[in-house]
């Protein structure tokens, strides 16, 4: 099970290419930032099962390191941060910021591609609570063309992807390959579900916890067992091995892994 050296190499740079926030003031300046963006942006986040999953998945890890923007998000990319001699910064989940960046584009066209009636419906709702208007909505089971081509016809600012690692990176770097017209593409995961309050989030206090993915699996337990027992043991062992190449093998003992600035 141990890993090649293109495969270590890869998730370092991956490492590497997550951009750290540290104070709020940094967070609100890289929201608006985004907002103002005049050229095709992906954001995508970066968990622990997101990472493991691209170690065997050569295509992902490309698809990541593709994305405009890489965001740290989750308690095991925290402690791989630190153990790296790496400041972990804020966890931004896009849970909670792929809201707040909608909300920056009040009055614009959005769509939305992932997850399932009625939960489309419902996230489509949400979306324009904030104040979006939404322009497109189609479930997660097409073939990117399929998305291409309405995307053409309905031209939007910005999309919102909901459908899971890793066919929504997959998409996210083909449509920014053949639309013409810029757009930012956020790359959301369950974040449609969420929005339609398909699933709970998890209290206040289990968060500031740092618990939520114990809240998710008491919901979820059928489809996250799995990716919190064995993904997640896989994921330090990965972890490991990531770690003594940068510290040991490579003689960077004392050296920080910087990212983008």
């Amino acid at each position: 099970m141990s890993l090649p050296e293109e495969t270590i190499t890869r998730s370092l740079e991956i490492i590497r290419n997550i951009q750290i926030v540290t104070n709020l003031e940094d967070i609100d300046n890289f929201v608006t930032r985004v907002a103002r963006g005049q050229e095709n942006i992906i954001i995508s986040w970066v968990n622990a099962h997101t990472l493991t999953v691209a170690q065997k998945d050569s295509d992902l890890a490309i698809s990541l390191l593709r994305s405009t923007i890489l965001l740290r998000d989750g308690v095991g990319i925290s402690m791989l941060f630190r153990l790296l001699g790496r400041d972990a910064g804020f966890n931004l989940n896009g849970t909670d910021w792929i809201p707040r960046i909608l909300r920056l584009f009040a009055g614009r066209r959005v769509a939305l591609l992932g997850s399932r009636e009625p939960f489309l419906s419902k996230a489509a709702e949400a979306v324009e609570k904030l104040g979006c208007r939404v322009a497109l909505r189609m479930d997660g089971f097409q073939a990117p063309e399929v998305y291409r081509r309405q995307l053409v016809t309905n031209e939007v600012d910005v999309v919102v992807l909901g459908m899971g690692v890793p066919k929504q990176h997959e998409v996210a770097v083909f449509l920014t390959n053949k639309l013409v017209s810029p757009v930012l593409i956020l790359n959301g995961g369950a974040i449609l579900d969420f929005m339609a309050h398909r699933f709970p989030r998890a209290p206040e206090l289990w968060r500031r916890l740092r618990l939520e993915w114990l809240f998710r699996l008491r919901q979820e337990p059928r489809r996250l067992l799995q990716r919190y027992t064995v993904a997640g043991v896989l994921f330090f062992f990965y972890a490991a091995q990531i770690i003594y190449v940068q510290r040991y093998k490579r003689g960077n003992a004392g050296s920080t892994v910087r990212g983008r600035q």
